[in-house]
């Protein structure tokens, strides 16, 4: 497995030109050649990582420029962030931003959307800029990851407070199997000032959490 190294600079003068949003083939074609210097074929896995790998690293970098770059398979958009006094509410389907005049974040009709005590956790972020994850794609574990990018996104919210339960900001199994062995001592119902009901939740919490992140 290979990783192409895509021109950020270029994919970003790309994407900023364009006045709707695009989709993950259209960029494949764009920024990836179908074959190595060798002549061998890359993968569509491995042209799928970089893509993917080079659009998560602009997304660091566009933030910092008062810039908002929105990644899934069929809707790609990057744009510039409302000025203060507009609401931030994005639409993926629309590809901008709600813009209605407000004194907070949020207008009214978009208040109750996002709850900001909740610390919305992207895995796909994390998973795609790591390089060495292009390795997976030779790793039966590759489904096991494409399943917990599924659940998390049917169970978003859930997962969300499962973070917070769990106090945990960049989740890992590792990670998520020590806090859970921590909170277990803490909890467990045989020990003094445990809980039964709190052992469920962390239980809950533990099984959805392993689910999504399998490495």
């Amino acid at each position: 497995m290979e990783l192409i190294i895509i021109n950020r600079a270029e994919l970003r003068k790309h994407l900023a030109g364009l006045s709707a949003v695009t989709g993950e083939y259209e960029i494949l074609k764009k920024f990836t050649p179908e074959f190595k210097e060798n002549g061998e074929s890359y993968s569509m896995y491995e042209r799928h990582f970089s893509v993917y790998h080079a659009l998560y690293m602009l997304k660091a970098e566009a933030g910092s420029e008062g810039l908002y770059l929105y990644i899934d398979p069929l809707r790609i958009r990057l744009i510039s962030l409302p000025g203060t006094g507009f609401c931030e509410h994005y639409s993926p389907e629309k590809g901008g931003f709600c813009m209605n005049k407000t004194g907070s974040n949020f207008c009214e009709i978009h208040t109750g959307d996002i709850d900001p005590v909740i610390p919305s956790f992207d895995p796909m972020e994390q998973f795609y800029l790591d390089p060495e994850n292009i390795a997976f794609g030779e790793s039966e574990i590759l489904n096991e990851i494409m399943k917990g990018f599924n659940i998390y996104f049917l169970k978003k919210r859930e997962i969300d407070e499962a973070l917070i339960l769990f106090n945990l900001k960049k989740p890992a199994r590792k990670s998520i199997s020590r806090r859970y062995r921590e909170l277990a001592g803490i909890f467990h119902p045989d020990r003094c000032g445990g809980s039964e009901e709190k052992m469920k939740e962390i239980n809950r919490a533990y099984t959805l959490l392993k689910a999504v992140f399998v490495v």
